[in-house]
């Protein structure tokens, strides 16, 4: 696996690629290394609480995030056969997340809607 060292921390290029949706990015926010670090380790998720819910972003940013957390679910969907564990635990802290900023999934699974 390839890593990137971005103010003194190591950070997955492969966690960044799919964060931000591009490949080999050059300059990512502070919040996509924020669940970058969150992703890393989801163990340290209630340590990081605080600072995931003081996050002031402006409507794009919050855009932008809410697109790096469906993709780290969709992601874990797809590779969970690899490794399950680690795959659940990715998924869970982006949904946490998604729930603690935006207050619902976007990828909830519910009733579905009727097309008139």
């Amino acid at each position: 696996m390839d890593y990137v060292t971005i103010n003194d921390e190591k950070y997955s290029v492969e966690d960044l690629e799919t964060l931000t949706g591009e490949a080999k990015p050059d300059a990512p926010k502070g919040y996509v290394l924020l669940l970058a670090r969150v992703l890393k380790d989801p163990l340290n998720l209630p340590r990081m609480l605080k600072e995931i819910c003081s996050l002031k972003l402006n409507d794009e940013e919050r855009r932008d995030l809410r697109m790096a957390l469906i993709r780290v679910q969709i992601e874990s969907e797809l590779k969970m056969n690899e490794d399950i564990q680690r795959y659940q635990q990715r998924r869970y802290v982006s949904q946490v997340i998604e729930i603690l900023l935006y207050k619902d999934l976007l990828l909830a699974s519910g009733e579905p809607e009727e097309i008139e």
